[in-house]
């Protein structure tokens, strides 16, 4: 039995643990607090079973060879996700750990998802992305995850499956696994001309997304992944003083920047191009003025939070004017949506403060560049919005490399500004951001 001493030191120990957790509980900021619940766990458990599925299924049916593709394309996606991570040690936007840029579980997900579609088609593959765009949904709810990070764990995922996976077809010699109660073995099956025949499990025909056989390809797909380095964030609500989110502390400088791109050729030249590009920073600092804020106060010397979100979407319709030239002018002009959002709250909590707008506003673009050789060309390019509310210019340069005839990379650097000014809420955001994007053509 435990005598009084040993009592009296179990006692004090778990009072001084039930104590620190009231108090870090009571402590934590909501932009800070994490969600759990049956969709965070859906996540955690989809992760595994999509990819674990998807070799269970082939493996099923005879296909050793679309198992060895779908674990060449996991070891490639799971290499360069972990690579990203150690590379960039994002915060996690519950301010857990140093890992959050690309998602995990998101590539894993999509890892099986993406095998399936590549391997097996449309029918089976439409479900899989489903499921596994609820994977990434529930790490951006339960606020493990930024939007960028999940963005860019998708793409990984599917472009590693797409350099690995070849659609599937039936050979004529089949060799699948016999399980009985009490044995293990092979099963050997040989059926002439199978081979010729495209199987059950796969669509009937191959021209799904990324699988056109077409020699040459009008659509592509596109990621890029670098860094932004902030050169001011100003925020001012209503009559309140203006004040720097650049002040509250530079620990995520550079902050990570990604994007992504859907380039829909159209016939004579014309194409329509989508832009997301899902940009979101968050820093705590001991700040050196008092602000107000969304109704609220925030006294200098104190620790404050912020959260700073400004997602956007372009969507451009484009005109090339040099379609037989070495070089390049294209122009165009579309809509951009974008969705600000700011939080404040102190870093104890219970004094949270948000000003979100959404912004719509005419966009034109220009890009000019030159091909000096059939793999290597450059290009200067410039977007821009105006409206009553919102006007944003966006510089880049890029030198551009044709690595195959599906796949391409590019070195990028450029400036983006943008102010924003309504009665709600005023912001002027400029930053500089740099590096380098693989595209797919299909």
């Amino acid at each position: 039995m435990m005598n009084k001493r040993q009592y009296l030191a179990s006692s004090l120990l778990a009072s001084s643990a039930l104590l620190g957790l009231s108090n870090s509980a009571l402590a934590e900021s909501e932009i800070y607090a994490t969600q759990s619940g049956s969709f965070s766990d859906f996540g955690d458990m989809m992760q595994i079973l999509l990819p674990a599925g998807a070799l269970a299924g082939s493996m099923a049916i005879g296909d050793s060879e679309g198992a060895w593709q779908l674990s060449k394309g996991m070891v490639t996606t799971g290499v360069i996700t972990h690579g990203l991570k150690f590379g960039f040690a994002r915060l996690r936007p519950d301010g857990s750990s140093y890992n959050s840029f690309p998602s995990g579980h998101t590539s894993a997900a999509f890892s099986g998802a993406a095998y399936i579609h590549h391997r097996y088609g449309n029918s089976w593959g439409i479900p899989a992305y489903g499921l596994a765009s609820l994977v990434g949904a529930s790490r951006v709810w339960a606020n493990k995850h930024y939007l960028d990070d999940v963005m860019a764990g998708a793409s990984i995922a599917v472009m590693s499956s797409l350099y690995w996976t070849d659609p599937y077809n039936q050979s004529d010699l089949m060799i699948t696994p016999s399980l009985g109660s009490d044995s293990v073995g092979l099963m050997v099956n040989y059926t002439p001309g199978r081979g010729k025949k495209t199987a059950q499990f796969a669509s009937n025909s191959y021209d799904d997304w990324g699988r056109n056989p077409q020699a040459t390809y009008q659509h592509s797909y596109e990621l890029f992944v670098g860094g932004a380095s902030t050169q001011h964030n100003q925020v001012q609500n209503g009559n309140n003083a203006m004040f720097d989110l650049k002040d509250f502390g530079r620990e995520n400088e550079p902050n990570t920047y990604a994007s992504a791109r859907i380039k829909w050729g159209l016939d004579n030249g014309q194409y329509l191009s989508i832009n997301l590009t899902p940009f979101e920073s968050r820093s705590t600092s001991v700040i050196d003025q008092d602000i107000n804020f969304g109704g609220k106060h925030y006294q200098a010397g104190k620790e404050v939070i912020s959260a700073y979100r400004l997602w956007g979407v372009n969507t451009d319709y484009m005109f090339e004017l040099l379609p037989n030239s070495d070089w390049k002018l294209d122009i165009g002009a579309g809509i951009s949506v974008k969705q600000l959002s700011v939080r404040l709250d102190n870093a104890k909590g219970n004094n949270l403060s948000e000003q979100a707008q959404w912004l719509l506003s005419p966009s034109a673009v220009a890009e000019l560049g030159y091909q000096f050789t059939p793999k290597l060309s450059a290009n200067v390019g410039l977007h821009a919005t105006a409206s009553k509310k919102v006007n944003s210019q966006e510089y880049w340069v890029s030198l551009d490399y044709q690595l195959s005839e599906r796949w391409a990379t590019s070195l990028t650097a450029g400036h983006f500004k943008q102010k924003v000014d309504t009665n709600e809420l005023v912001n002027s955001l400029a930053m500089d951001y740099a590096g380098f994007t693989v595209r797919y053509s299909f």
